[in-house]
């Protein structure tokens, strides 16, 4: 290899390579290795390339500065050595680059790849398998987590504490400067010596790395005076060691010259399959010289019987003691190795296992008995129960049992819980004659504690903003119910009103309490189901006999809201929202069984420009209703268009008219999205007089909790839409009818249906021209126009050839009682 010198490679275009050069600088050392004739040196030390050998003999091959690798023997690394890289100055001993040179041209090179070697797999032992059989879990070995599965070759550039001994194949760099000027990387030789060239050979074998400044001064010092000396650690030489036994990587290995009988035990040493975890012998000179026990260490952290390995040791991993299986609730179930005399209070030590949370009333322990069972002479295997305490001195332990420990049972022997709307779920202790008041003394129990939270939060209420501040701070989303935050996420998509902030904080700071029902869990222990006990809660809280039942210990007491159970509508309290022309528009609750004239009369009644005849009633059941027959009148439309332009795309005699047939298919599809797009409202029509004006004359209608009236001021205008000359909104003058308006419009266009025109009007109710009792004269005819009326006037669907498939379409819109917004829909 000393072929391969600085003349094998010239320096200058070197440095200009950047990590793919120093790849092909690679390469071409090894054509220049070929040509020199060394191929023999590079396979006898088992190398992939020769530059690679970085033995001592070979040191000077790439210079002290140049392409470096750690000294692992037969695990090779490639790339730089940034430790030598950074220390810069000296030129290599055979030639190469110079430190300056070497520290640009390791940066530009690639960092060099993590050497790994992964350790064989870790087989699953007969005794795991069985008890895994025995009991459906996988037991691990304890101890097992904590070894590696593979190791790590760049061990030997690892940190060393000052008091490592320095040895041979260590690697020093040393520093001199002032009377001389020498940089050098040195390595120690087999004699525990270094070469400082023009300085000369010292001993260093056995002295501290914290000493060896020192130790290199004095001994530079008896040549020369007037200098300064720095050095530090490089690479170190490693050992080579002897792994015999039970191990699971048997074999030769080399190994930092830091390594103890226990780090080498979590790597190349550790056990096999039947290797011992406790009985890892060192063998030194054929006497066995310390013993390391696993558990001592994982137990107690104890390293008594830890030893520093030097190059020919033998690490013999013996054959596993007796082994038990620990079968036990939580990470503590594990195979345990014993040792002779030890006992289950070892092993449960051993284990970590939290043994107050054991039952102390009986241990089960399976394993192969000697005695035979005259039921089963030949079954090897039998249970014995034992007592927990005896079972701790007591039970001896063999190859092969199954201990089984029981968790104490969730249990209370005089507890009584409340649970549901109340102010503090828990367990409270039973006395006797302990009954539902005791429990629940009074309405202040009742109260949820996150009723005061929200109440709270409601100064200097910031209502958009609270409600962001909700949804992106996840410590503030976690105080709310899922359908609380769904909420609020729909209001923001929403515009906001000015009365959001009432009706969060009457409907959702507290809910309303079930009185009427609450029930009581009991276990019946003869039979072994649950029984449930219901009662009336207000009755109860008044003592009344039959409802403040007694409770027994273990009952589970549920508090209920009306929410949690669709009580009758005669039972709840109705929240309305008035808006409009009333006095005090807000949010009122109603008792069971008030009207729409009993909430406007709350709301003080009606102003001078109310609109009675325009009263609108909007309720979120008959919302969810139309909400549905829309979806399913949409969905038949859209089938019955499909067949129909199926139809006539077969039907088509020529392109000219199949591409008619496609472009009537784009605008039905136009049309039904535009219908899509249209919101049903939930209204409920009022039927009331067009010149009423006072609250007496509506209807008694009973209003329902989350309905909305809305009491609009008198219009001004009549729209008319549709197939019209002028689409638009006309003053309203009355005594005039729809046909009146009809002509201000400018008519009916040609294309219209004339026979299909009808009106909406602002109660909600439709009047059509096909309404009419007299033959070919319209139900129109004569009738008077009111202010808030809507006329449309369809097409003929006949002469319009897109529409001609939409003949049922127009009827979807009053039969499921969407209103105006239809209307605008349709006139788009």
């Amino acid at each position: 290899m000393r072929a391969l010198n600085a003349a094998a490679f010239p320096v200058k275009p070197m440095l200009k390579f950047n990590s793919c050069s120093v790849r092909v600088a690679a390469l071409a050392a090894v054509l220049s290795a070929c040509m020199h004739g060394l191929p023999a040196m590079a396979q006898q030390n088992q190398l992939p390339f020769p530059f690679m050998d970085m033995s001592q003999q070979n040191m000077g091959a790439a210079g002290q500065g140049g392409a470096g690798t750690n000294n692992t023997g037969e695990y090779p690394q490639q790339g730089m050595d940034a430790n030598r890289l950074q220390r810069g100055g000296a030129v290599g001993a055979n030639g190469g680059l110079s430190g300056g040179q070497a520290n640009k041209a390791g940066f530009n090179a690639a960092p060099p790849a993590a050497m790994v070697k992964p350790l064989p797999e870790r087989p699953i032992g007969p005794f795991q398998r069985f008890v895994q059989e025995t009991t459906g879990r996988l037991f691990p070995l304890f101890g097992e987590a904590v070894l590696q599965k593979t190791v790590d070759l760049n061990d030997l550039n690892t940190p060393v504490s000052s008091d490592y001994e320095i040895g041979a194949g260590d690697e020093l760099f040393i520093s001199i400067w002032g009377a001389v000027d020498v940089s050098v990387t040195a390595t120690v030789d087999r004699d525990g010596q270094i070469n400082i060239p023009s300085v000369g050979t010292f001993p260093v074998a056995g002295v501290k790395a914290r000493n060896l400044d020192q130790h290199l001064s004095n001994q530079v010092g008896k040549y020369f005076r007037n200098f300064k000396l720095s050095t530090s650690l490089g690479k170190l030489g490693g050992v080579n060691i002897y792994v015999a036994g039970q191990a699971l990587a048997p074999g030769m290995h080399r190994v930092a010259s830091t390594s103890t009988l226990a780090s080498v035990l979590f790597g190349v040493a550790q056990p096999g399959l039947n290797g011992s975890f406790r009985d890892v012998q060192l063998r030194r000179g054929g006497e066995t010289v310390a013993r390391f026990d696993l558990y001592e260490l994982l137990r107690n952290g104890q390293l008594s019987g830890d030893r520093k390995l030097q190059s020919g040791d033998v690490v013999y991993v013996g054959a596993t003691g007796p082994r038990v299986a620990l079968n036990v609730e939580g990470p503590a179930a594990a195979i345990f190795e014993l040792k002779p005399g030890e006992t289950l209070q070892d092993v449960l030590q051993i284990s970590g296992v939290d043994q107050s949370f054991l039952r102390k009333d009986q241990v089960l322990i399976e394993g192969f008995s000697a005695q035979t069972n005259a039921a089963n002479p030949q079954a090897p295997r039998a249970v014995e129960q034992l007592a927990y305490a005896r079972a701790l001195t007591e039970a001896k332990l063999k190859d092969g049992d199954i201990v089984t420990l029981f968790q104490n049972r969730r249990e209370f022997s005089n507890d009584v819980t409340l649970k549901g709307n109340v102010a503090d779920p828990a367990r409270y202790p039973y006395f006797e004659g302990m009954r539902i008041a005791d429990l629940i003394p009074n309405n202040d129990a009742l109260i949820r504690p996150d009723y005061f939270k929200k109440k709270g939060a409601l100064v200097g209420y910031d209502k958009e903003q609270a409600d962001r501040a909700v949804t992106t701070d996840k410590r503030l989303s976690k105080t709310l119910t899922k359908a609380e935050l769904q909420r609020i996420e729909d209001r923001l998509g929403q515009d906001s009103d000015k009365l959001e902030a009432t009706e969060d904080s009457v409907r959702n700071l507290l809910p309303s309490i079930n009185w009427d029902y609450a029930v009581i869990e009991r276990l019946d222990r003869k039979e072994l189901k649950p029984v449930l006990v219901p009662f009336n809660l207000r009755k109860a809280m008044a003592k009344d006999p039959e409802h403040n039942l007694a409770l027994q210990p273990g009952d589970v007491v549920t508090i209920f809201s009306v929410e949690d159970a669709d009580i009758p509508k005669t039972r709840k309290t109705a929240l309305i929202k008035v808006t409009g022309e009333v006095s005090a528009p807000g949010y009122y609750q109603v008792a069971p069984g008030e009207t729409l004239r009993d909430v406007l009369v709350k709301a003080g009644g009606l102003t001078e420009n109310a609109f009675v005849f325009g009263t609108k009633v909007t309720r979120k059941s008959i919302l969810k209703q139309q909400q549905e027959q829309f979806q399913k009148a949409l969905d038949q439309a859209e089938r019955l268009l499909l067949a129909a332009t199926n139809k006539n795309a077969a039907s088509a005699l020529n392109p000219a008219e199949a591409a008619n047939v496609q472009a009537q298919a784009v605008q039905q599809r136009a049309y039904l999205d535009r219908l899509r797009g249209t919101k049903p409202d939930g209204r409920v029509v009022v039927t009331v007089q067009p010149d009423a004006t006072r609250i007496a004359e509506l209807p008694p209608l009973v209003l329902e909790d989350g309905d909305t009236v809305a009491v609009p001021a008198v219009p001004g205008q009549v729209g008319i839409y549709g197939s019209v000359y002028t689409q638009g909104a006309f003053a309203y003058q009355k005594g005039k009818t729809v046909f009146d308006y009809l002509n201000l419009a400018g008519g009916a266009a040609k294309s219209s249906d004339t026979g299909s025109i009808f009106v909406l009007r602002a109660n909600g109710t439709v009047e059509s021209a096909q309404q009419g009792w007299i033959p070919f004269v319209s139900g129109l005819t004569g009738e008077k126009a009111l202010p808030g009326d809507v006329i449309y006037v369809p097409e003929d669907f006949e002469r319009v050839s897109f529409m001609k498939g939409l003949l049922d379409i127009s009827q979807i819109f009053y039969q499921v009682g969407l209103g105006a917004a239809a209307v605008n829909a349709l006139q788009k």
